[in-house]
């Protein structure tokens, strides 16, 4: 399999390309290191890629060479024996492998002169090496760095469409992230922590030998969108919102958010959590391939307004409102974005790839996050993730109730602020991970509970 992904990308190749799997990157002092993670790119094209690991791909004469760390005693004393360059030639099958510490020899003997290709990484050490051989200014941090346009539009073609292969190392990870999200929903009660409930997640992940995808959200205050503190302490009526998926061992991932109360839903949760869900099930329905990802996130908003309208939030048409952008006080971010080897797969790559085609960002609020507009296909796995939050900076921003007046009931929302005997009402995000097939919407994470009365059975 992983052969023949490279033998497709060299196809794609006119000229020489180094791709680098990354290093260990220290901790705090040089020796106690982060775990290893191989860069999504690299790990596409090779099986369990060593840290400090580099390929060069030679489209002239079709050869692929894996350098590898040059092996040494210090190395086997400390970290076990590693696999000869014979046996990694022979589970790579690629056309040799060399040492790696000779890289820049290597492709100057190699290249003849030809200009060569590379993609910047998180490793700063590797992407200095990377920007020396190819005279570029590599940058990962900044897509329009990252590398050459026609590089990337050559892999992201291969990697948005998902195999076999790939699907089956999700529904594993999605198998586990249920697990998990079960886990934390049993060990919630008044008086625990949103860590108790970190531990229950990463620890169902680590029995399986997996990872967190990304840092877990968990938190009672749902409505700060990537929340990584874990310090609070759980009351009756808060809810608590968790955002956890599992990563195996081939990188493959998950991303789920569910959300439940520590108790019982207030009357005033059961109605957000209510139309929150019906915007997110609407959406799935909906995906079908040579969908529009920007219309099927303007969709779901008209539904949320709607219900906004309806609670008394939000006054006006719902088309009306979407169209001004005054839902996205209580939905401020995009619909989702592309998931698999990493958890906002190809996110690196820019909007070059998430907006194709001339389209271009949004400069509206909300709008303005919507992580990809792509035309959906068959094979594409991403993720639908409508919410609704009552964040206190947004709804007392005298610019939004100047821009919004007539629109937003701000008088309302103060209400559900001062929820909780002052705590807030916090915010609800449900998430699935979803794959669009010929026939429409296979959701992955489909058997994590998310009505109100699975959350409520599970709960026991």
């Amino acid at each position: 399999m992983f052969a023949h992904r490279r033998a497709a990308l060299l196809k794609r190749l006119d000229r020489p390309l180094v791709l680098f799997a990354g290093g260990f990157i220290s901790r705090n002092y040089p020796a106690n290191v982060f775990p290893f993670r191989a860069d999504g790119t690299f790990l596409y094209y090779f099986d369990a890629p060593e840290p400090g690991s580099a390929a060069f791909f030679d489209p002239a004469d079709g050869s692929v060479t894996l350098l590898l760390p040059r092996r040494s005693l210090d190395d086997a004393l400390w970290h076990g024996e590693l696999e000869s360059f014979e046996q990694a030639k022979a589970r790579h099958q690629v056309s040799a492998v060399v040492e790696v510490e000779g890289l820049e020899d290597f492709v100057r003997q190699k290249s003849k002169g030809r200009q060569v290709d590379s993609l910047a990484v998180s490793d700063w050490k590797a992407t200095q090496r990377a920007r020396a051989l190819t005279g570029e200014d590599l940058a990962f941090d900044t897509p329009a760095k990252l590398g050459r346009p026609e590089l990337l539009d050559a892999i992201a073609a291969q990697r948005l469409i998902k195999d076999a292969t790939e699907l089956a190392h999700m529904w594993r990870t999605a198998e586990v992230t249920h697990e998990a999200h079960l886990a934390a929903l049993r060990a919630t009660r008044p008086g625990g922590t949103e860590q108790a409930l970190v531990g229950a997640v990463e620890g169902v992940f680590a029995r399986h030998g997996c990872v967190p995808a990304y840092n877990t959200i968990c938190s009672v205050r749902g409505e700060v969108l990537h929340n990584h503190g874990h310090a609070n302490v759980l009351h009756e009526g808060d809810l608590v919102l968790l955002d956890a998926g599992a990563e195996g061992p081939h990188g493959y991932c998950s991303d789920v958010t569910r959300c439940w109360p520590v108790g019982a839903f207030s009357p005033e949760a059961k109605d957000l959590y209510d139309l929150v869900l019906e915007a997110e099930v609407f959406a799935i329905a909906q995906v079908k391939p040579g969908l529009r990802y920007r219309d099927l996130h303007l969709a779901a908003s008209r539904v949320l307004a709607r219900g906004l309208v309806d609670l008394g939030l939000l006054t006006g048409s719902p088309d009306a409102l979407v169209e001004a952008g005054a839902h996205a006080v209580f939905f401020p971010h995009g619909l989702g974005h592309q998931l698999g080897l990493d958890v906002h797969d190809l996110e690196a790559f820019g909007d070059r790839v998430h907006y194709p085609n001339g389209r271009s960002r949004s400069a509206q609020f909300g709008l303005a996050f919507l992580r990809m507009d792509l035309d959906l296909q068959e094979g594409m796995t991403f993720t639908i993730e409508p919410g609704l939050y009552f964040v206190p900076q947004i709804l007392r921003s005298p610019d939004f109730k100047t821009r919004f007046r007539g629109q937003v009931n701000f008088d309302r929302a103060e209400q559900y602020l001062s929820m909780n005997q002052g705590r807030g009402f916090g915010g609800i995000r449900i998430e699935d991970d979803v794959l669009c097939t010929a026939a429409g919407a296979e959701v992955l994470t489909r058997a994590i509970p998310k009505t109100r009365a699975e959350l409520e059975a599970s709960a026991r």
